[in-house]
């Protein structure tokens, strides 16, 4: 690969960022669709908004930990 120009390291670690950011940004996404189906307050729903995109995997954890089932009836 070095006789190419390319730097195996190099390119590891952007398929492992990859990984990490796609692995964040699916469950993040599908949270926030959920969250928006919730019957919550507007204010408690904005507080789980930012804690899903502002902690990146404890925030989605936390939304999917907390967060009951029975409460989706806004649809």
């Amino acid at each position: 690969m070095d006789t190419l120009g390319l730097n195996l390291n190099a390119l590891l670690a952007q398929i492992i960022n990859l990984v990490l950011i796609a692995g964040w940004l699916i469950p993040a996404v599908i949270s926030l669709l959920r969250l928006r189906s919730l019957d919550l307050p507007r204010n408690e729903r904005t507080i789980w908004a930012a804690l899903i995109l502002l902690v990146p995997f404890l925030g989605v954890i936390a939304f999917w930990i907390v967060v009951k089932p029975g409460r989706l009836s806004r649809g």
